[in-house]
């Protein structure tokens, strides 16, 4: 009978003794952060209309569309002055082309697109 006490008594600290709860969990955090965050900016560069209305030109768009800030009349493409297309969908547009446009993306930089978007959109 004391053999099946002192089995209990060992069976019971074994189960109590891990559920007392004595280890926190814990966390690895860095000590030191080094460098910055990039500024989130939408996904989209900010573009430069000024130089938009440059790359328009040398990029030959107005030969397809009609747009008078640029004194474009082409007709092949929309008239980009009834257009009211937004800044995120010119982007994309002239960087990927689509509806008998030409993609653009391997001719201009993330930059230029995003000047020719601001221009066209202003």
């Amino acid at each position: 009978m004391r053999k099946l006490v002192l089995l209990l008594a060992a069976l019971v600290l074994v189960v109590a003794i891990p559920a007392c709860g004595g280890e926190e969990d814990e966390q690895a955090l860095p000590e030191t952060v080094e460098g910055t965050l990039p500024a989130d900016t939408g996904g989209a560069t900010e573009g430069d209309p000024a130089n938009g209305k440059t790359i328009y030109a040398s990029a030959g768009c107005g030969g397809c569309h009609t747009f008078a800030a640029a004194g474009s009349t082409g007709t092949v493409g929309p008239n980009l002055d009834d257009a009211g297309v937004e800044l995120d969908a010119a982007v994309q547009q002239v960087k990927n082309g689509g509806g008998g446009m030409p993609a653009f993306g391997d001719r201009l930089s993330d930059q230029e697109i995003a000047d020719v978007a601001a221009f066209v959109t202003q």
